[in-house]
C-alpha cells in the first residue's frame, strides 16, 4: 500500500510561515510604535521566545496548521481566531503572574492583533488562488462514470501468496492469534484482504465491493481517526461484508501496567499515564497537541467505546475473542454509518428520551458511561439481558466512577434543568430510550406518553425487581393519574418514595 500523508497533522511549512509572520510583526511593533522602554528589543526578546511556543501550541490545539486543502475558508478563519485568542489569554495570565518583568499588555495585544491580520490576509490570498484554480479546472475536467465493482468468485489463492499472507499475520500478531483467525476467517481466499495499517488512506485505495472480508492487523489504539477508519472500511465492503480488527482494552492495559511497578507507586504512575493517554486525547484544547507529539498511538480505549464506535459506523458485532492480551472483533456491515456523529467527551451529556405525546426530548445527565455507549445498548441487552431493578446485567458501558454516581443519583442532578424547562415533572415514569420503550407492553407504551416523565419514578415507591414488575408498577401509577388526578397521585407517591429512600435505604443500581 502507498502511504499518503495525514492531512490532520500540522504542516511544518505552515509553522515556519507563521514564525516568519510573527517575527515580522514583532519587529514592526517594537521598531515603529512609540514605547516607554529605551531598549524594547532587549526588554522583550526573552518574553518573545516564551510567547512563540505558547502561540504555536495554541495553533496546534485548534488545528491552525493543518492542511488547507481539506478545509474551507470559514473553518480556517475560525481556527485562526480561536488559537490566537487562546494564546493572548495565556500570555496575559503570564504577565499578571510575573509583574516583576514589567511587560506591557498593550505591546502584546498590538503584536497579536498585527499577526492575526497578517494570518487572515495570508489565508484570503491562498483561498482566492485556490478557488480560481478549481473553477478553471472544473471547466476542462472530463466526466468520469463510476462503475461499482462486483465481487469475483471466491477461491483459494496460490500457495506462494498464501504463505506471504500467513507470514505477515504471524509477524504482526503472533502464532496464537493467527491460529484463532484461521478458524474464524477465510484467510488465504481471493475475497479476503489482509492489511496492517493505521491510515484510512490505505483502506480508501481499495475498490468498492472488491472484497467481502477486510482484516486489519494493527491495533485500533494506534489509529488516529478511528471513526473515519471504520467508515472507510464500511464503504469498501458490500452489504453484510465482514471486518476483523483488534485492540487492547483498558482493563488489560491497567492490569499489566500496575504489575510492572511496586504497589503504591504503580497507581500514581498509572493515574498520570491515564490522564496522558485517555483524557488528553479527548479534550478539545489538548487533543491536537497530543496527536502532534504521539501520532495518536497507544491510546487507552475501553471495550465499550470500541464496540460502540463500530455500531455507530454501521457494523454489527458477530463475535469477540481474546488472544495474547488483545481483544479481537468480527463485525458485519448492516446499515449506513452515522457520518454526522458529534463527538462529545465532556462531563455533561444529552440523551434522546421519549416524552409526553411521544415526542423526543433531550435529557441532561452527568456522564457515567464510556463514549459511544448509547450505540451499544441493544447489543449489551441481547447479550446480558436484565438484572433485578430493570438494569442491564454486567453493563460494560458504565465507568467505575459512574457506578458510584448512579447509586446516589448524582448523575441525574443536571435533569433539574429539564424540570425547569418543563420537559419533566417531579414525580413520574422514568424517561427512557427508544430501545427500552420497545421492550414495554403496547398498553403501557400508549399510557406512558399521556403524561410527562418525572425525576422520581414510581420504581422507588414499589421497589419492583423484574421488568414485568416495573411495568406493573408504572401501570398502577398511570392508572391512578387518570382516575385520581396527577397532583394527588404525585403527592401520594412522593411520600412513599421519600420514606423508602430515607428509611429503607432504597438506591439505584
Amino acid at each position: 500500500m502507498i502511504n499518503k500523508r495525514n492531512y490532520k497533522n500540522p504542516k511544518i511549512s505552515y509553522l515556519f510561515t507563521d514564525l516568519l509572520l510573527l517575527s515580522l510583526t514583532f519587529y514592526i511593533i517594537l521598531r515603529f510604535f512609540p514605547l516607554v522602554a529605551k531598549n524594547p528589543f532587549q526588554k522583550y526578546s526573552i518574553p518573545f521566545l516564551v510567547f512563540v511556543p505558547i502561540w504555536f501550541l495554541s495553533g496546534v490545539s485548534f488545528r491552525k496548521y493543518t492542511s488547507y486543502r481539506v478545509k474551507n475558508l470559514k473553518s480556517v478563519l475560525k481556527s485562526i481566531f480561536k488559537a490566537d485568542a487562546l494564546a493572548i489569554a495565556l500570555s496575559i495570565v503570564a504577565i499578571f503572574f510575573f509583574p516583576a518583568l514589567d511587560l506591557s499588555s498593550n505591546v502584546l495585544l498590538s503584536i497579536a492583533v498585527g499577526l492575526f491580520v497578517l494570518e487572515v490576509i495570508s489565508a484570503l490570498i491562498y483561498f482566492s488562488y485556490r478557488y480560481a484554480v478549481e473553477i478553471e479546472n472544473e471547466e476542462i475536467r472530463p466526466v468520469i462514470s463510476q462503475q461499482q465493482n462486483v465481487l469475483k468468485e471466491d477461491k483459494l489463492l496460490d500457495t506462494k501468496t498464501q504463505a506471504k499472507i500467513n507470514e505477515l499475520i504471524v509477524n504482526e500478531i503472533g502464532e496464537n492469534a493467527y491460529k484463532s483467525l484461521l478458524k474464524k476467517v477465510r484467510i488465504g481466499w481471493r475475497n479476503t484482504f489482509v492489511l496492517s495499517t493505521t491510515s484510512s488512506f490505505n483502506v480508501l485505495n481499495l475498490k468498492v465491493n472488491q472484497y467481502s472480508t477486510i482484516v486489519n492487523l494493527k491495533k485500533i489504539n494506534d489509529i488516529r481517526g478511528i471513526n473515519e477508519f471504520f467508515i472507510a472500511v464500511h464503504d469498501r465492503l458490500p452489504y453484510q461484508g465482514v471486518f476483523v480488527g483488534c485492540f487492547r482494552c483498558k482493563s488489560s492495559y491497567k492490569r499489566d501496567f500496575l504489575g510492572r511497578y511496586p504497589i503504591g507507586l504503580n497507581y500514581i504512575l498509572y493515574s498520570i499515564n491515564y490522564i496522558i493517554k485517555r483524557i488528553l486525547p479527548k479534550l478539545g484544547i489538548t487533543r491536537e497537541i497530543y496527536f502532534w507529539f504521539t501520532g495518536g498511538k497507544k491510546r487507552i480505549l475501553t471495550k465499550a467505546e470500541v464496540l460502540g464506535r463500530l455500531y455507530c459506523c454501521g457494523f454489527e458485532v458477530i463475535e469477540e475473542f481474546k488472544v495474547d492480551r488483545l481483544n479481537y472483533f468480527i463485525v458485519r456491515k448492516e446499515k449506513e454509518p452515522n457520518r454526522n456523529e458529534v463527538k462529545t467527551y465532556g462531563p455533561i451529556i444529552k440523551l434522546n428520551r421519549i416524552g409526553q405525546n411521544g415526542k423526543l426530548f433531550e435529557v441532561y445527565k452527568f456522564r457515567t458511561m464510556h463514549p459511544f455507549s448509547e450505540y451499544l445498548q441493544p447489543y449489551i441487552f441481547e447479550k446480558n439481558n436484565l438484572q433485578e431493578g430493570g438494569k442491564i446485567k454486567r453493563d460494560i458501558r458504565i465507568a467505575s466512577v459512574g457506578r458510584f454516581m448512579r447509586k446516589y443519583w448524582l448523575d441525574e442532578l443536571p435533569m433539574l434543568w429539564n424540570l425547569v424547562k418543563g420537559d419533566m415533572k417531579l414525580v413520574g415514569v422514568r424517561p427512557i430510550s427508544k430501545h427500552y420503550y420497545s421492550l414495554y407492553r403496547k398498553e403501557l407504551q400508549q399510557k406512558r406518553i399521556l403524561f410527562k416523565p418525572g425525576l422520581l419514578p414510581p420504581f422507588y415507591a414499589d421497589m419492583p425487581n423484574t421488568l414485568d414488575e416495573i411495568q406493573n408498577s408504572e401501570l398502577r401509577y398511570l392508572d391512578s393519574c387518570s382516575q385520581n388526578g396527577v397532583f394527588k397521585t404525585d403527592m401520594v407517591y412522593l411520600w412513599k418514595i421519600i420514606f423508602n429512600i430515607l428509611v429503607k435505604k432504597a438506591r439505584s443500581n
